[in-house]
């Protein structure tokens, strides 16, 4: 991996601690085409698991081969090598956790944005385009994607647990954006009132090109 690319928080001598995992015989510090064999063989393995990742519907595969790389370069340095003949092996199993992560987040992501949804619906069954919940679903994607992305953080967040945990989380997400509860919940009503008005317009101007699969038009 090209040293403009290499990742500056990680602490000191990890990618040489990587690069001597990836090439037992690298020649010492100094000696010409040192990192020759490893940066290749780092190469050929973020292709290899963005392979893996892409292989799992994963959109942002090559992040996530990335990311592995880098979780292992962090932690090689402890590694027992005698049992990773194939050092490939071992970044493998990383790449497991981290698809499960991956997973992880989808799901609860995915719960944030039903929970917004229902919301949205609730206030808008005046109208028979609101219950086709494709549509609704097609529009708030597109709604979404015209947030900055802090407004889209902040509503995502405000409905992503369930109702039990609710206010702990808000608590953390007005934390984190150096808010009050309340400032938090007077934004959050705001920005939700504008993804509703988005989103009424969007289903009602094209309830029948999003039933055939089409992208929304602008609400």
């Amino acid at each position: 991996m090209p040293a403009t690319s290499r990742r500056t928080d990680l602490a000191e001598g990890s990618w040489d601690d990587l690069f001597d995992f990836l090439d037992p015989a690298r020649p010492a510090r100094g000696q010409p085409g040192r990192d020759t064999v490893a940066e290749a063989r780092c190469l050929d393995i973020v292709r290899k698991l963005t392979c893996f990742f892409a292989g799992r519907r994963c959109p942002d595969a090559e992040d996530l081969a990335v990311e592995t790389v880098l979780r292992v370069a962090a932690r090689c340095r402890t590694v027992d090598v005698s049992s990773y003949l194939d050092r490939g092996g071992y970044f493998y199993g990383v790449a497991r956790n981290v698809l499960h992560e991956w997973q992880r987040d989808m799901l609860r992501d995915s719960a944030k944005r039903e929970g917004l949804r229902r919301d949205l619906t609730a206030a808008g069954t005046d109208s028979s385009a609101w219950k086709r919940k494709e549509a609704v679903d097609r529009c708030l994607e597109a709604c979404l994607a015209k947030l900055t992305q802090r407004a889209r953080r902040l509503i995502l967040g405000y409905y992503g647990e369930e109702q039990g945990e609710k206010s702990a989380a808000h608590l953390d997400l007005a934390n984190e954006l150096g808010k009050s509860v309340n400032a938090l919940r007077i934004e959050a009503h705001r920005i939700r009132k504008t993804l509703r008005e988005c989103v009424a317009g969007c289903v009602q101007v094209v309830p029948e090109r999003a039933r055939r699969g089409g992208a929304p038009a602008d609400g």
